[in-house]
């Protein structure tokens, strides 16, 4: 009898010993797949979430030079999370004339930013638009940027913080007595602005354009004057003949500060 009970016991030691480490496999390869699972959920969440940033940057270029238009981009936040960031830093365009300050411009960089989930990684920091340059010179240059990065986390960020400078070319001007040319020179600022911030699951942004302020300058002749922009200690620079003009002429600055308000709303 001893030994017929010492077997029996033996054989239902064995069952629970199994039993356990069955579960103890069924419970790590489960957890294994949830996570696989869960990892692309939120791979797919921040692929998601770049198409948004393009889609908003193409908002704000579509709303830039029409003042009072505005627009919306739905989207959902599940595994990202949204972030408006004022950096307490300043863009500050510059216009120099024979060491006199002609004109002075200063806008804040603000930036719209999106976290991806835990487990989203970015294998290579780049500019999905854009790229380093403040002072863009080209009229087809993205005035806007949308980059991504790791920094603790994979990260969209977007934002406007530089200048387009475009030279329009000579045009014909009355001075009281006759026509005289003038170079026409054309910037353009953006002023970010955060207004509401309801981010949940399905949400949208939305932008719209404030109305800009205008500011004009004429510069005398003979001045080959200098426009400097300047942000986080990097300082950009173009003189009126680097930008095509003639220095023998005098020149019209328009440069207008467009203010555009982003907020995002959730959707009930």
């Amino acid at each position: 009898m001893s030994i017929k009970n010492d077997l029996g016991t033996s054989i239902v030691l064995s069952t629970i010993i199994l039993t356990s480490v069955l579960c103890v496999i069924v419970f790590t390869a489960s957890s294994v797949a949830n996570d696989a699972i869960n990892a692309q959920i939120e791979n797919a969440q921040f692929d998601q979430a770049k198409n948004v940033m393009l889609a908003l940057d193409k908002l704000i270029k579509r709303v830039i030079y029409k003042p009072e238009s505005s627009g919306q981009v739905k989207t959902s936040f599940w595994t990202t999370k949204p972030y408006f960031i004022k950096t307490g830093e300043n863009l500050n365009v510059t216009v120099w004339n024979n060491g006199q300050k002609e004109l002075e411009v200063t806008v804040p960089v603000n930036l719209v930013k999106i976290k991806g989930g835990p487990r989203t990684s970015v294998t290579l920091d780049k500019y999905l638009i854009g790229n380093e340059d403040l002072l863009l010179t080209d009229v087809s240059a993205s005035i806007g940027r949308v980059r991504i990065y790791q920094s603790a986390g994979a990260w969209i960020a977007l934002d406007y913080s530089r200048v387009r400078c475009i030279n329009a070319g000579i045009m014909q001007y009355y001075n009281g007595t006759g026509c005289e040319p003038h170079n026409f020179i054309e910037i353009t600022v953006v002023n970010m602005i955060f207004k509401d911030f309801e981010a949940q699951e399905q949400a949208s942004f939305t932008v719209k354009n404030k109305g800009s302020i205008p500011i004009q300058k004429e510069i005398s002749k003979g001045g080959n004057f200098i426009i400097s922009v300047q942000k986080l200690g990097v300082d950009e620079t173009r003189t009126l003949g680097q930008l095509g003009g003639n220095p023998d002429y005098r020149t019209f600055i328009n440069l207008a500060v467009v203010n555009i308000e982003i907020s995002i709303l959730g959707e009930t």
